[in-house]
């Protein structure tokens, strides 16, 4: 199973790793309900909801339950529809109610799948556990920067693809977007490390829409002060960002060559490879001084493969697309 976390740290569910969440591809806003379903051949759909009392009146009739505890105890109910099954739970805990539900419209060939995805329904929902107001800041915040690192991952994905097909411009720019991330990492670690802090800055890891963007001279100016890099890679990054410019840019109203473009992103790959290292060495300073994100566990250690197929599958989350899926058994 794969940790979903509240974007506000509210609460935090395991679900399971076939399902995805749909509200960002139908595009519906990040708020309750949550929806999940199946990648492909879904034949149902799981929605969960939380509400402040402010927002929703709770029923007295339901249970309570305190707060960072899993196994709570659910009011489950069925509703009469003439074309869905309708399945409802419902708890509270503390000052909030929680809501779920999963929708399915049984047929006689699917009976059989209908029943296997409920029983992940109670599951997961035996996973959930309302946060605490102080534990809701760390878990939107590792949330955010774990989403980050699955976008570097899927990134690489593109990146094979890309050098597969032979696509030099879509390497430059993939290089370019790998080297942007893995010195925000540097920087973010680094902090760290000065602050004695176990929390990220998001403002290196997330942008949303209405914020104002950190653009990438900004990171490479920053990497510099901060001593994260050489004086020799910080000269080589403005040198790959006027080119990859002149590349997206200009490739048209220049003189420059396809074959260039060959060179330039080998140069970029030799950089992107160089920059990987520098957070690399910051990981490892961190678990040798005992101190944020990886002070306690060595970032290098062998995986599980239950964390390997988690990883894959959140991965799939972030692409949401047939070229790239992957299927976990």
């Amino acid at each position: 199973m794969k940790s979903f976390t509240h974007p506000d740290g509210l609460f935090e569910i395991n679900i399971p790793l076939d399902w995805h969440y749909k509200n960002e591809v139908l595009g519906y806003e990040n708020k309750s309900p949550f929806s999940f379903e199946l990648f492909e051949n879904t034949q149902g759909c799981f929605q969960l909801s939380c509400y402040h009392k402010s927002e929703r009146e709770i029923s007295p009739n339901l249970p309570i339950g305190p707060y960072d505890t899993d196994r709570l105890n659910f009011v489950q109910r069925e509703l009469q529809d003439p074309e869905f099954k309708v399945l409802l739970w419902a708890t509270v805990v503390q000052d909030y109610f929680i809501m779920a539900k999963y929708i399915c419209q049984p047929t006689f060939l699917n009976a059989s799948t209908i029943r296997k995805q409920i029983k992940k329904v109670e599951k997961s929902l035996s996973t959930l556990k309302c946060l605490s107001p102080d534990l809701r800041v760390i878990a939107s915040n590792y949330d955010r920067f774990e989403k980050f690192c699955i976008s570097l991952a899927a990134s690489y994905d593109l990146k094979n693809k890309a050098m597969k097909n032979g696509s030099h411009i879509e390497l430059i720019i993939i290089n370019a977007s790998q080297i942007d991330a893995f010195l925000r990492l540097c920087i973010v670690h680094k902090l760290q490390i000065l602050e004695k802090s176990t929390l990220f800055n998001l403002e290196y890891l997330y942008q949303r829409e209405t914020d104002k963007p950190l653009l990438e001279k900004k990171i490479y100016d920053k990497a510099k002060t901060m001593g994260i890099i050489s004086a020799t890679q910080y000269k080589k990054l403005y040198k790959l960002y006027d080119l990859r410019n002149k590349v997206v840019h200009r490739y048209i109203i220049t003189d420059i060559k396809t074959r260039q473009l060959r060179d330039i992103g080998y140069e970029y790959e030799l950089l992107c490879e160089e920059i990987r290292i520098v957070l690399s060495n910051i990981e490892i300073e961190q678990f040798e001084k005992k101190v944020g994100y990886h002070g306690t566990c060595d970032p290098h250690r062998e995986r599980t493969s239950q964390f390997v197929d988690e990883f894959k599958s959140r991965v799939n989350d972030k692409h949401f697309s047939k070229d790239f899926h992957r299927i976990i058994k």
